[in-house]
């Protein structure tokens, strides 16, 4: 009977041992499992860490192309906007050249028309007034031709009264003397208006040689104010054209000033582009930095977890094996005594 209890506690201890043995191999096949599915977790975030990396590289790459294909279009616009600059001022430079030297021959010619006009109207002045002289010596000249015509008839009436006073008187002398100082009075008077004539006439002769003269003279100075007014009209014309290519560098420039603003936005929107991919850049550096930390913190605690339940596990093996050295002990025990105690009952 006793024999038996001990026989059944033996039998007891042991399926408790055995089921000890197998809650932990499954415990540890449990485990095994949890570091396989962990291992298996752990590559995939490799896995995925890599190809996050590649991802970032490439995307990094052409950033980094980007950034200097935006370079290389902004130094273009800054070679571009200096070269518009320089063309430009090298443009208004001459075209205000130009206009400075236009506007210099401009004011001389109007100085040379106006001194022109000045003359021409003295000289009008003098060929009135000479006009006017001459209008009066040629009325005192057809005057003196009339007093000399005048004259001559009052002579010739003289010498006919004379002549018929001779004939009817010719034997007196006293007609004769009278006769005599008559005709010396009446050619003196003659002689007067002639020589008076004759001086009108060589008045009239000068005063229209003058007058020729200056009418010459204002042909001449009509023809150059013709020639000033002329080259006035032309200067006016390249003044004008002068001004319209003025006009249209001023809209060039206008243009070019707007294609600066245009570059220089451009400029701006690259540099913000370039600074937006940058922080892209930077950004995804974080995101990859904090992932590759994240990756180690995972990793260090699947280890920490891993190791802890691997010595958990080696640790319950170990008191699983120390029982199950009891265990087999207290069965060896017990086979002794069985075998004892067959042998007494023999």
């Amino acid at each position: 009977m006793e024999h038996t209890e001990q026989k059944s506690n033996f039998l007891s201890c042991c399926l408790k041992a055995l089921s000890q043995l197998t809650e932990a191999s499954d415990r540890e096949k449990e485990l095994l499992q949890q570091t396989a599915s962990l291992q298996e977790e752990l590559g995939i975030l490799r896995t995925e860490l890599e190809r996050f990396r590649a991802s970032s590289s490439l995307k990094e790459s052409h950033l980094a192309e980007e950034n200097e294909t935006l370079k290389e279009q902004l130094e273009d616009a800054r070679r571009d906007l200096k070269l518009n600059s320089e063309a430009l001022a090298q443009t208004v430079f001459q075209y205000n050249s130009q206009l400075s030297t236009l506007k210099s021959e401009l004011a001389l010619a109007t100085t040379s028309l106006e001194n022109e006009r000045q003359t021409r109207e003295t000289l009008e002045a003098e060929a009135e007034s000479t006009r006017n002289r001459l209008a009066g010596a040629v009325q005192e000249a057809e005057r003196c031709q009339a007093a000399h015509a005048d004259t001559e008839k009052a002579l010739l009436r003289e010498k006919e009264e004379n002549q018929r006073l001779k004939d009817k008187h010719s034997g007196e002398q006293w007609w004769e003397s009278l006769d005599k100082t008559a005709v010396n009075g009446l050619s003196q008077k003659l002689a007067k208006a002639e020589a008076r004539a004759n001086s009108m006439e060589n008045e009239v002769h000068r005063a229209t040689l003058q007058l020729t003269e200056k009418g010459l003279l204002l042909d001449v100075l009509q023809r150059e104010k013709d020639q000033a007014t002329a080259r006035v009209k032309e200067l006016e014309t390249s003044l004008q054209a002068e001004k319209e290519l003025v006009g249209r560098a001023g809209a060039r420039h206008e243009a070019t000033q707007e294609r600066l603003a245009q570059a220089q936005s451009e400029g701006m929107l690259l540099r913000q582009q370039l600074e937006e991919a940058q922080n892209k850049g930077v950004a995804k550096e974080r995101a990859v930095t904090d992932a590759q930390e994240r990756f180690s913190d995972i990793l260090s605690k699947l280890r920490s977890d891993c190791e802890a339940r691997v010595q958990l596990v080696e640790e319950r093996n170990k008191d699983l094996a120390s029982k199950a050295a009891d265990l087999r002990d207290q069965v060896y025990k017990l086979e002794e005594e069985k075998n004892e105690r067959e042998v007494r009952l023999e």
